[in-house]
């Protein structure tokens, strides 16, 4: 049943439940999400249990990163005719369909569905062909803000069995935040992993970490040397050879690398 939006001049439907085959396939859904910790889980996971709710052989990925801006991209097939290179098409940061979706789903807020039953009005009508000729034949779309309001996530499912179900914009809106939080986990776990390998590549002596820690306080060699009952020239000796290790210019960056791979926590504990 149709209802006015008297706010936006459009008509707002309401949005159907879930058939409890749905419901129980949701749950299996968030269930299995659990388990996801690596790539491949990922992958096993959108090929697997989601596939009832949103059958798909493509979903591109994008999130934002934490430490710089833009967003990341990232895509998982089962088709043998999606490609690096179309990916890279479809992603191009300045002319790439994902970056107009993209900038679509944040004007609207709402799933972009497009494809021979599922082209909404809002959406340009040459982005079907544009699926089309990238292989990815047809899109269902959503994202996530954050909590500053920004995109934090946005992901795109193609090659969606058609005819579209009637409610599949409604499975997106339930679907999408599990999608967030587990591809989230991911890539936080990668992280993590990452710090951890740089930090057993590099040796960092006990006298090194404590020379760390001072140069954290921003200390100056005479005082660190007075800290530790060892003259000025060994210090200078030790913090040429952090450096080294750690691939940096500066006694900050030093600091900052030490915090960023774990070395300095370990020291205070």
């Amino acid at each position: 049943m149709a209802q006015s939006d008297h706010t936006s001049g459009e008509a707002v439907t309401e949005e159907p439940a879930l058939t409890h085959e749905e419901r129980l396939s949701l749950m299996q859904i968030i269930d299995a999400s659990f388990q996801v910790n690596k790539r491949h889980h990922f992958f096993s996971w959108s090929q697997g249990v989601v596939q009832f709710l949103v059958p798909h052989e493509i979903l591109v990925c994008g999130m934002s990163g934490s430490s710089d801006p833009g967003m990341h991209m990232y895509f998982f097939s089962s088709s043998r005719y999606f490609k690096q290179d179309q990916f890279s098409a479809v992603c191009h940061a300045e002319t790439g369909l994902m970056r107009h979706m993209i900038s679509h789903w944040d004007s609207h807020g709402q799933p972009c569905l497009i494809g021979k039953n599922g082209h909404t009005a809002t959406c340009n009508p040459a982005w079907l062909a544009l699926l089309e000729t990238h292989e990815l034949r047809n899109a269902a779309a959503h994202g996530i803000r954050g909590a500053d309001g920004t995109i934090k996530s946005f992901f795109c499912f193609s090659r969606v069995k058609e005819p579209f179900p009637t409610r599949l914009a409604y499975i997106l809106h339930v679907l999408t935040p599990f999608f967030d939080a587990t591809w989230s986990r991911v890539l936080a776990q990668e992280e993590r992993e990452g710090h951890l390998s740089v930090r057993t590549k590099v040796a960092v002596t006990v006298r090194e970490m404590q020379i760390l820690s001072h140069l954290k306080e921003g200390r100056t060699n005479l005082e660190i040397a007075a800290l530790l009952g060892i003259s000025p020239h060994t210090v200078k000796n030790h913090v040429r050879k952090i450096l080294q290790k750690l691939g940096v210019q500066s006694r900050s960056q030093a600091a900052i690398k030490a915090i960023q791979i774990g070395v300095l926590k370990i020291c205070r504990e």
